[in-house]
């Protein structure tokens, strides 16, 4: 006698298993253009080009200064002094902190800036990166393999994007 708890599993399997037989997938053939259908398919529509209309965004320099504090709904906190004019660097602090996790300090004097276009890069010791880049009304700052600036090092795990407001200098 099958106990009771692998009946029931084996027949949420089975129920899983018939569903998806049922499921239907939408199958995109792509074939040269001119070339015949394969036997029992019928002829597709061309595959729409770009029209031509999207162009690429310009490259244009960006300036950013504020001196905040956020706090996160996870509960994550910190202070960012991030002042950028005209895509150059001028001063930047980011203090951050994960409950339970560790905090993070990231400080101007431990990068370069290596560049200005499309976005900008503060490159430092052991492969660490700080990009930011402006995406409408907001900047972006990312921080990318800079365990080093942690304590501990996985605190850095749980290190997200800051977002900085604009025109209020408001930080996320």
């Amino acid at each position: 006698m099958m106990p009771l708890r692998s009946a029931a599993r084996l027949g949420a399997s089975l129920a899983v298993a018939l569903l998806a037989g049922c499921g239907t997938v939408e199958q995109i053939v792509h074939r040269p253009e001119g070339a015949p259908a394969a036997r029992g398919q019928e002829p597709s529509a061309p595959v729409a080009r770009p029209s031509g209309k999207l162009k690429p965004m310009p490259l244009r320099t960006f300036t950013v200064k504020t001196d905040c504090r956020f706090k996160d709904e996870t509960g994550n906190f910190g202070k960012a002094i991030v002042d950028v004019q005209e895509s150059k660097v001028r001063a930047f602090n980011v203090e951050m902190t994960m409950p339970k996790r560790g905090s993070c300090r990231y400080d101007l004097a431990q990068f370069r800036q290596t560049q200005a276009l499309p976005s900008i890069e503060l490159a430092g010791a052991r492969d660490c990166k700080v990009r930011m880049w402006e995406q409408g009304e907001q900047i972006t700052v990312a921080f990318a393999g800079c365990h080093h600036l942690c304590s501990p090092s996985s605190a850095h795990d749980y290190v997200w994007p800051l977002l900085i407001d604009k025109p209020t200098g408001q930080c996320d």
